[in-house]
């Protein structure tokens, strides 16, 4: 009862967060749709070639490709960064990716806004200069003498920018000298930990090369990861989101470092803990339980989730997660019911199984797959009567043989009929049956599994 009634006090709360946010967009929404309609009034038109043919606003800092063609340069920038290498508008293959700043389009796009305050329009800012290469350098030279929090600040500020920083920021091998100073930090009695939040945020912005995710691997900045992951509070929650990403790359990087991973302190708990942060925030949330997907593939740390209480938290946190998050809780769940002491943390949980049932419908195919062979496994390896009488009274029945005719997946399927032929050989023995009010409906059911099974 007393479980029952956190949640439900949890369910308000994260209610009250999701209300809150909802009227604040709401009102910001209404602001915009109030200048809109100000400019649409006195006929503001904002002429064609000062938007940017790829996100089709008006250009903040435009830039002009070796195609001619001009774009907006945090557009472009993104265009480029998911590896194409051709201009968006001609197709064409790009000689260089240079960008020369379109100065002119610029003046004339400042003076038009200036023009339109009266309606609403927003002056655009003047872009910031480029980062220099020394700029960086001299940056980092000082962050591999004595992390210091402003210079590591001032360099999560500079990234935060735009891609060319970030690539300059890169190309001048900030990752080691990022990780050396995170491992450094956490050494300390004292951990800063605003300076490694920095840090975090650096690297997170940056694609990371084979070379930078060695150093990343070094046993003091996995040890600094670790610890960071256990702080209280939300305050450095981007920090733990960072961490949880990191320590995904490098376990798809090496899947030798599961191990090391694994036996740090606390990087299991810090991760599961990130799934029991106050305001359930969804990017935590799916940072976490990735992670820890790749993470709990070697036996030995499903178990160590396991003794964190890894099934329970996971199971109290689906009734308030998001779709994507509850497919990712069940593959966990599936996952690690693949051990001896998942299946019996399961079958010892009085929410687990009915959970499960609950979630077999109506979540998504994935999470149907994942729910499915979760039951499956369980139930095919159950050593007491209770764990098949807890499915039934869930009217695990039922549902699964609703999925039958369903369209998810043939693997989906395939768990459904093994669950119902279990549950079939065993329908008559158990005394603990669905109510009553279901009996003629349970009867019809269990002739008809039996035909089909």
């Amino acid at each position: 009862m007393a479980l029952g009634s956190g949640l439900q006090v949890w369910s308000e709360k994260v209610a009250t967060k999701q209300k809150a946010l909802q009227e604040v967009a709401a009102g910001k929404a209404s602001v915009e749709e109030e200048k809109q309609q100000q400019q649409q009034a006195a006929g503001v038109v904002v002429p064609s070639f000062f938007l940017c043919p790829i996100s089709l606003e008006l250009m903040r800092d435009p830039v002009t490709l070796s195609t001619g063609m001009t774009y907006d340069r945090a557009s472009i920038e993104k265009w480029l960064g998911f590896g194409n290498n051709t201009c968006p508008t001609t197709n064409q293959v790009l000689e260089s990716d240079e960008m020369i700043p379109n100065h002119t389009l610029r003046r004339l796009i400042q003076s038009w806004c200036e023009k339109n305050q009266a309606y609403g329009v927003e002056r655009i800012p003047t872009p910031k200069a480029l980062l220099e290469s020394d700029e960086v350098r001299g940056l980092l030279h000082a962050i591999a003498g004595c992390p210091e929090r402003d210079v590591v600040k001032q360099l999560w500020r500079l990234a935060k920018e735009c891609e060319h920083n970030r690539k300059c920021i890169a190309q001048a091998g900030a990752v080691p000298i990022l990780a050396a100073a995170i491992g450094t930090l956490g050494m300390a009695m004292d951990m800063d930990m605003e300076t490694c939040s920095d840090a975090l945020g650096v690297i997170s912005l940056l694609q990371l090369n084979d070379g930078d995710k060695k150093a990343l691997a070094n046993p003091k900045t996995l040890s600094s990861l670790s610890l960071l992951l256990l702080t209280h509070g939300s305050s450095h929650l981007d920090a733990k989101i960072n961490t949880a990403n990191i320590l995904l790359a490098l376990c798809e990087y090496d899947p030798h470092l599961k191990g090391a991973v694994g036996e740090l302190p606390g990087a299991i708990k810090g991760l599961l803990k990130l799934l029991k942060e106050e305001d359930l925030y969804p990017r935590a949330i799916t940072a976490s339980l990735r992670c820890l997907l790749s993470l709990c593939l070697p036996r030995r740390n499903r178990v160590l989730a396991i003794d964190h209480r890894a099934i329970s938290i996971v199971v109290e946190l689906l009734p308030n997660t998001e779709k994507r998050n509850k497919e990712l809780c069940f593959a966990l769940l599936e996952l690690l019911a693949s051990c001896a002491e998942g299946r019996e943390a399961i079958s010892n949980s009085h929410l687990a199984i009915p959970m499960i049932v609950k979630s077999m419908l109506g979540v998504s195919h994935r999470a149907t797959e994942h729910a499915v062979a979760t039951l499956w496994v369980v139930l095919s390896y159950a050593s007491n009567r209770s764990v098949i009488n807890t499915a039934l009274q869930a009217g695990a029945f039922t549902n699964l043989l609703m999925l039958l005719p369903s369209e998810c997946s043939q693997r989906a399927k395939l768990k459904a009929r093994d669950c119902l032929k279990l549950l079939n050989e065993v329908w008559g023995s158990y005394t603990c049956r669905p109510a009553d009010d279901f009996g003629m409906s349970n009867k019809r059911n269990h002739v008809f599994a039996t035909e089909l099974v």
